[in-house]
């Protein structure tokens, strides 16, 4: 009968094994959908590649911003979390 602890080993390296393969995936960039991959084969479309990369700061600037909108809107939501559970008033802390 096999143990469940031989079980829980092969799971294990079976995870390990499916993590390196994930690993050696260099197709994927994550976070940057609308990024455009520079063509560096031609060396006169200088032009061409300074407005393929205004585009992308554009793009990169425009997803911190979303992000930005986010993570205040999460501190708002805290700060309302926190003024329900105390009454909206810092308490006063005496013999200090």
């Amino acid at each position: 009968m096999i143990s469940l602890n031989f079980l829980l080993i092969l799971f294990f390296i079976a995870l390990l094994i499916y993590q390196i393969i994930l690993a050696n995936d260099l197709s994927v960039i994550e976070g940057l959908d609308n990024y455009k991959p520079y063509d560096t084969n031609n060396p006169q479309n200088a032009m061409i590649l300074a407005q393929q990369n205004a585009g992308n700061i554009a793009s990169l600037k425009q997803e911190v911003t979303t992000l930005q909108g986010q993570v205040t809107q999460l501190a708002s939501a805290q700060k309302q979390a926190a003024d329900q559970l105390t009454g909206g008033k810092q308490p006063d802390i005496t013999g200090i």
